[in-house]
């Protein structure tokens, strides 16, 4: 009797085992995400997060600035992807802001990426060339490209990809047709920083600003 009770309690241990690992592998992806939610292990160097401008965030971003630029002030701070939109809108030249309505933008590992829908007409009928008969009044706008402090004071994102509705430019005309959207010159977006400030590094989940060591 006692070899018998031994036999069934290991073919009862056996069977649960085979049922528990039927259901693990049943909801392995609701699991996976449980893990992830408590170890926070779930965290890709690829995420990414997009933000829209607007006053309060613009507000939060200038107060962070003001922080980093104390004597006193932190180390670092970190911008949301909103306070970062609400930046770049800030560093728009007036008639390109006039240019582009429904801003986004997007943060992944070193690079910004706006998107927007653009009066096609800013972009000028030289640069357009072919496009300017194909292309509508408004059409979306992608640009994207790294930054980082080159002044004192200034961070200069500077787009290396720019598309109009699905047609890409080639990367030689990307910082001429910056230029004719922004008004600016060499293809750079100027983000006004605190001179405080010695690096910027872009995230997927924010952008830190440093203070300058020197």
């Amino acid at each position: 009797m006692g070899c018998a009770r031994n036999v069934l309690a290991g073919v009862g241990c056996v069977t649960l085992l085979a049922v528990g690992a039927v259901g693990a592998y049943q909801y392995r992806a609701q699991l996976g995400r449980l893990v992830k939610s408590v170890t926070g292990s779930g965290t890709s160097a690829d995420s990414s997060t997009s933000g829209t401008p607007s006053a309060g965030a613009l507000a939060r971003a200038r107060e962070k600035q003001a922080a980093l630029a104390r004597p006193d002030g932190p180390a670092q701070i970190t911008v949301t992807a909103d306070e970062m939109a609400a930046l770049v809108e800030a560093g728009l030249d007036p008639l390109a802001r006039a240019a582009l309505d429904s801003l986004r933008v997007t943060l992944t590992a070193g690079r910004f990426t706006l998107n927007a829908r653009v009066r096609t007409d800013r972009l000028g009928r030289d640069v357009l060339g072919p496009l300017t008969g194909v292309l509508d009044e408004r059409e979306p706008l992608r640009m994207s490209g790294p930054a980082a402090v080159e002044l004192p004071g200034r961070v200069a994102w500077r787009p290396d990809e720019f598309q109009v509705r699905t047609f890409p430019f080639p990367a030689s005309l990307v910082p001429r047709v910056v230029d004719a959207l922004t008004g600016g010159r060499g293809g750079v977006v100027p983000i006004v920083v605190p001179e405080t400030a010695g690096a910027v590094e872009i995230r997927g989940g924010g952008v830190i600003f440093f203070r300058r060591t020197d």
